[in-house]
């Protein structure tokens, strides 16, 4: 405050010149006794000793200059608001600017001057906390991106824990249903081949082919789950090129219907190909294609308590062939419905799996159909049964 006030004081070349030498020896005696007592002077000639008068202290405006001087040093606080300069002499307190109410809330302590001990001055900053959030905008952005961050990883973190949770979970299961499931052919053929062992095969062939039969359905069996294994492999491996062609659709699920044939008659089941155009051509891979559909159709097959019935339709919108596959079976849970086309996934029922499989089925469907560039999803049902929903690619001539 005192160096502002004698800055403003030289700017007058009459007191600058009267001052001369002087101003540096009153700075150093500030310096030294910060309590010093400033008188000054105001005459025609300051030269001269003869006519001087002390000026009165309301005449210096400090109370203007503290304000002026406050602005040009922080800005910030102007752009939000401004202060208001209260300047108490004795019990009057005035402001400036002029004409402003006395408020204590946001104001500083009060401070003594330097040029009348019976003097005090306190700022009142308007918009206190506006200016002050201005002043760290940057910091609390940069803080609350970080903590963001902070919660977005951790998220992630327990969304991968739990999802690691259930593979291990899936993969346990898988490894126990694959090792009874081919425990059974196994252990068939072994016993089918102690049988041949006992008879003679030249004079015993009735025998001999009996249990030749049982070995290779045993092999069949066993040759099919090695395969189903290896296909859900080759559909998750992102190096595998598939050719696309142009399939009849009519002609591939009734190439289907045919090869599930002797399931098909034994669970007196009905597999109805309704409103299928022969035209209709998807773009895709015909052996994957086919096996597709063949999981689709054996699944509706397997999982249904009474005699199956099969509706499959198909339309064609723009570029697109939707596929529609019905059943009357046992349907899905719907807490299960983001579940079944997870590999290893299968529906359990008091910890035992009523159907035998390996739950591969559903997620070589769609891990292939998505290669293929078509979809697959549940629909909702609010009867019993299942409907899925295929949407592939029309080849166009």
């Amino acid at each position: 405050m005192f160096n502002k006030l004698m800055s403003e004081l030289s700017k007058n070349p009459e007191v600058k010149s009267a001052l001369g030498e002087k101003e540096g020896v009153i700075k150093e005696s500030y310096k030294k006794n910060k309590n010093i007592r400033v008188v000054v002077l105001e005459s025609n000639n300051l030269k001269s000793n003869k006519t001087t008068t002390k000026i009165n202290i309301s005449s210096t405006k400090t109370d203007s200059l503290l304000y002026s001087s406050i602005k040009r040093s922080m800005p910030v606080l102007f752009r939000y608001g401004d202060i208001i300069v209260y300047h108490k002499i004795k019990k009057k307190i005035t402001s400036y600017p002029s004409g402003q109410a006395l408020d204590h809330e946001n104001t500083t302590e009060e401070i003594n001057s330097l040029l009348n001990d019976k003097e005090n001055f306190s700022i009142h900053i308007k918009n206190l906390y506006i200016t002050t959030i201005y002043s760290i905008w940057g910091p609390i952005l940069f803080s609350i991106f970080y903590m963001l961050l902070f919660l977005g990883t951790l998220f992630i973190l327990y969304r991968n824990l739990l999802l690691n949770k259930k593979l291990l979970k899936n993969k346990e299961v898988f490894t126990r249903n694959m090792t009874h499931e081919l425990k059974i052919p196994v252990s068939t053929i072994l016993i089918a081949a102690e049988g041949l062992g006992k008879y003679d095969i030249a004079n015993e062939s009735e025998n001999v082919k009996k249990f030749a039969h049982i070995i290779q359905r045993a092999g069949n069996q066993l040759s099919s789950l090695v395969e189903s294994i290896l296909q859900n492999a080759r559909s998750d491996s992102n190096m595998e090129t598939l050719e696309m062609k142009p399939v009849n659709l009519l002609s591939l699920l009734q190439e289907i219907k045919d090869s599930l044939s002797v399931i098909i008659v034994k669970k007196q089941a009905e597999v109805k190909l309704e409103n299928i155009n022969g035209n209709i051509y998807v773009k895709g891979n015909p052996e994957q294609l086919r096996q597709i559909f063949l999981n689709l159709i054996d699944n509706s097959l397997k999982y249904c308590d009474k005699q199956p019935i099969i509706l499959i339709s198909a339309t064609k919108k723009n570029n697109r062939i939707m596929i529609t596959i019905q059943d009357n079976g046992i349907g899905i849970p719907k807490k299960y419905e983001k579940d079944i086309f997870d590999p290893y996934f299968r529906i359990m029922n008091n910890d035992l799996h009523e159907v035998k499989g390996f739950g591969l089925g559903l997620s070589f469907v769609k891990s292939s159909l998505k290669k293929q560039g078509g979809n697959i999803h549940l629909l909702q049902t609010q009867t019993q049964g299942t409907i899925m929903e295929i949407n592939m690619l029309s080849y166009e001539y």
